[in-house]
């Protein structure tokens, strides 16, 4: 066998695997004869294999099987766009496969064509390839609904009603298909308004189509106008009391919206026929855990188990409501269940390392909460965990070895790990380390308001007033309306030093940047204490008690309480706030100050 027979010999194996070689193309007969219907345009002595199909109703209803005139040019053209595509070059992929669709009148192949181009995103590429579908298959509904991502993309959502009308009215049986694809294309290339506008301009939507009014309904819920879905969906239940679809998105609506009681009576009676749908029963059991309901739920749960032992979201489910019942192990195994069948959503190693920390085997969930992936959207709950218990170990250096890793691993969040490594310097009393560590962090990142004003709270604790000061004003210079930094500024500047009247000023814009803020009030108060104001001091004390009992506005009310003469009081104040955290530190440095 010579190179060339080879070449082609592999190369016919290979267009079998990517399923071109041979593919049957269905061509709809018209009136005319099968000869006209097969004929391939530019191409006339391409072979045909042409078979009728064995029952009919009609001529018009009959339909052909094709197989590609595969030319040694042809061929070449689409197993080199394959390779291609294969080693990463897209731009010569969708251009080998542009060629190859020019060349015959096969929608199939038009298809594969625009579906490489897509990947290009490369608009000019994208364009032609679509219109060569539609050029070749201008009655084929699937290339309208793949042009609206790339109309999208393009902002013509004019264009994008015109194309799903087309499509609609094409294939109306697949309306429901295609109205859910369009709906998920709109969430990831419009904004919230174009979305909902685009199908409501549909023609579908203006008519009062079910299908149209229920892909609204539930791209508002997305959107979370959860008033106007459930708007929208309840007419729908109450015409089709039956159908699961309507029943499954209205619950679902009514627990987002807090109403979770309602959405079980809503479907409890569907939930329970014979015939009802895994996703309507497991929605049904979603609804009764969120009502705290956990044996029904778990009851639900466990039939869809035994019915389907691989089902992921019902295993999923059980192992929540194992960890919720405080039963590791049997939450263990129904994750371990998961991680067998591959865990798509990257979840189930987290809630292994929860189960393993629940069972007390701490360094098996060190290795799980490691093992999450970056990706997952469990990431930064898992290493939040990992490093608790290291610090719970009384393991430290290890905690801030793991954060050190993580800035050389995870470059972008790095300024993250600085702070959060900062924070428990902070709570581990080395305030000076957390010092010394955000400011070696500001050498990287100089324009950081989060790392200065960091700086700043610590630096407050190690008697460096001058740098919380330079901090707390370098951030009010770019940002002059800063109402956090200049509420800490002005209620350090009362507090360690005698430049109350300065301070007043600065927390007054603070609390007209952000009026009732209770932490602003306390400031207020305390200022006007210094001040010698106690009137005013018990005034604004007061009122930032009655926004949010804090021990710390406690101890203060209780000293200006104190110091007015009504120790009585103070006392009954202080002793409520020993009742809600006995640790306080200021609290009890209050105290003691006073001989108490």
């Amino acid at each position: 066998m010579d190179s060339m027979q080879s070449f082609w010999k592999n190369a016919s194996e290979f267009l079998k695997r990517v399923g071109l070689l041979g593919m049957p193309l269905l061509l709809l007969a018209c009136a005319s004869s099968p000869a006209q219907q097969i004929a391939t345009s530019g191409n006339q002595s391409a072979e045909t294999e042409v078979e009728k199909p064995a029952e009919a109703e009609s001529e018009k209803d009959a339909e052909v099987e094709v197989t590609l005139p595969f030319t040694p040019e042809l061929m070449y053209y689409i197993l080199t766009a394959e390779v291609a595509g294969q080693r990463g070059e897209i731009g010569a992929a969708v251009d080998l496969y542009h060629r190859a669709a020019d060349m015959v009148e096969s929608p199939k192949l038009a298809s594969r064509s625009a579906q490489v181009a897509s990947l290009s995103r490369d608009k000019q590429r994208i364009s032609r390839a679509l219109d060569r579908w539609v050029e070749v298959s201008p009655n084929e509904a699937d290339v309208y609904i793949m042009q609206t991502p790339f109309l999208m993309w393009e902002e013509d959502f004019d264009g994008v009603v015109e194309a799903v009308n087309k499509a609609l009215s094409l294939e109306p049986d697949k309306k429901t298909e295609y109205l859910a694809r369009v709906s998920e294309s709109l969430t990831e290339a419009a904004t919230q308004e174009q979305a909902l506008g685009i199908l409501e301009r549909l023609d579908l939507y203006q008519q009062g189509d079910p299908a149209a009014q229920f892909a609204h309904a539930r791209l508002s819920a997305f959107y979370k106008q959860f008033d106007a879905a459930l708007a929208e969906i309840s007419p729908l239940v109450e015409a089709e009391p039956r159908n699961e679809d309507y029943l499954i998105l209205k619950a679902d609506i009514l627990q987002r919206m807090g109403r979770a009681e309602e959405g079980v009576k809503l479907i409890a009676r569907a939930a329970k026929r014979k015939n009802a749908s895994d996703e309507l029963r497991f929605t049904y059991g979603k609804l009764l855990g969120d009502q705290g309901e956990s044996e029904k739920a778990r009851a639900v749960f466990e039939a869809l188990h035994a019915e389907k032992p691989t089902n992921r979201d019902v295993l999923f489910a059980l192992g929540l409501l194992a960890l919720e019942d405080k039963d590791g192990q049997e939450a263990k195994s129904f994750f371990s269940q998961l991680l067998k069948q591959g865990d798509p959503t990257q979840q189930a190693t987290y809630f292994m390392g929860l189960s393993e920390q629940m069972n007390g085997n701490l360094d098996a969930a060190l290795v799980w909460f490691a093992s999450v992936p970056v990706h997952s959207n469990r990431f930064d709950n898992a290493q939040n965990n990992y490093i608790n218990i290291l610090l719970e170990r009384g393991e430290l250096d290890k905690a801030r070895a793991h954060l050190a890793a993580m800035r050389q691993d995870l470059p972008e969040q790095a300024l993250q790990y600085y702070l959060f490594e900062a924070s428990i310097l902070r709570e581990a009393d080395q305030s000076q380390d957390a010092f010394d560590l955000l400011t070696d962090a500001m050498g990287q990142y100089p324009q950081s308001e989060e790392l200065r004003y960091s700086r700043a709270m610590i630096a407050e604790s190690i008697n460096k007033l001058d740098v919380l000061e330079k901090d707390l004003r370098w951030i009010l210079e770019k940002d002059p309306n800063n109402a956090q930094a200049l509420n800490a500024l002005g209620y350090t500047l009362t507090d360690r030093t005698d430049r109350h009247q300065e301070a007043l000023v600065m927390i007054q814009k603070a609390l007209e940047i952000k009026p009732g803020d209770p932490f602003y009030l306390d400031s207020l108060g305390w200022a006007y204490y210094r001040l010698g104001e106690l009137d005013k001091a018990e005034k604004y004390l007061r009122e930032a008690l009655q926004v949010q009992p804090d021990v710390e506005f406690i101890a203060h009310l209780g000293e200006v309480l104190w110091e007015k003469g009504k120790q009585t009081e103070a006392m009954k104040m202080w002793q409520q706030g020993l009742q809600q955290d006995a640790d306080n530190r200021l609290l009890l440095d209050t105290m003691r100050r006073y001989g108490k």
